[in-house]
Formats: structure tokens, C-alpha cells, sequence
């Protein structure tokens, strides 16, 4: 009986193990621009908890806020809502993406942060363009939005 016992604990012990690896914290891409392509698809797919997830835990406030919404998973909804072409949204690039180290960031104001595949600027009524500005961090888990400042917060660029 006294092994069965030591057998189980053990199994018990390793399974924890397992456990805690396999759900630990949230992981990201290893590049930045991965991280904002995945966080567009998401958000054309309508998955606000693996959009959220690719943000630092403060960020997602703000997230929401700035999308007046009252949650991230909601923001994310509300943003879905305003994607007419999934295909193109999911398409864009993040070519105006600045990497200095640790930290990157890309801003949409005046259409300058994502293009379409060719290199082009979005035609789309609602693109990625749209969502602001994202200061990205890179961390043992991968890079994470670790700011954020929504596209109401920036004016028109004029003609």
C-alpha cells in the first residue's frame, strides 16, 4: 500500500509539472511582426482571447478603452465588427514596424504603418491602419504588446 502511495504522489507530482509548463503564461511569436500579424488575424477572426493574449495584462485595459468597449475580448469584437474584408485585413503587412532592440512600434496615423502585400497603401475602409499605435516588447515568452494608443487619439494627415 506504502508504494502504491509513493507511486501515486509521484505521478501526481509530474503530472503538476507537466501541468504548470504546458498552461504557464501566455506565449507570443519570436519576432514582432509575427505578433501584430497574428493579433490582425485574430482580430478578423473574431478571437478576442488569443488577440488579448499577445498583450501585457495593463495593456488590455487601455485596449479597451480606447475601442470604448468594456473589455479587450469586447474591443476585439467591436473591431471585428468593422472589418468588411477579412481576407484583405488578415493580408496586410506591417511594413512601417520599427525594431530597436527589445522594443518595436508601429503607428497607422496618415496610412503609414500597414501596406498590402505589394507594398502598396490600404484601400480598405477599414484596416489595421485604423487600430492606432502599438509599442511592442520582446520578453522570455516572446514579443507582446506593451503599449497602446487607439486611432481615435490621431487626427487626419490633411491633403
Amino acid at each position: 500500500m506504502r508504494i502504491l502511495r509513493t507511486v501515486a504522489v509521484a505521478l501526481t507530482a509530474t503530472a503538476v509539472v507537466f501541468a504548470g509548463t504546458a498552461c504557464g503564461g501566455p506565449e507570443a511569436p519570436d519576432d514582432p511582426k509575427s505578433t501584430l500579424t497574428d493579433l490582425t488575424k485574430y482580430i478578423a477572426d473574431d478571437d478576442g482571447d488569443a488577440a488579448c493574449e499577445l498583450m501585457l495584462e495593463p495593456v488590455r485595459d487601455t485596449f479597451a478603452t480606447d475601442n470604448d468597449a468594456d473589455s479587450c475580448e469586447k474591443a476585439v469584437k467591436a473591431l471585428h465588427a468593422k472589418v468588411a474584408d477579412k481576407k484583405a485585413f488578415k493580408a496586410m503587412v506591417p511594413n512601417g514596424l520599427k525594431v530597436d532592440g527589445g522594443t518595436a512600434e508601429i503607428t497607422g496615423a496618415c496610412n503609414r504603418g500597414w501596406f498590402q502585400p505589394d507594398g502598396s497603401r490600404d484601400k480598405l475602409d477599414f484596416s489595421p491602419n485604423a487600430l492606432g499605435k502599438f509599442t511592442l516588447k520582446k520578453t522570455d515568452d516572446g514579443w507582446f504588446v506593451s503599449e497602446y494608443r487607439g486611432g481615435k487619439h490621431f487626427g487626419s494627415c490633411g491633403g
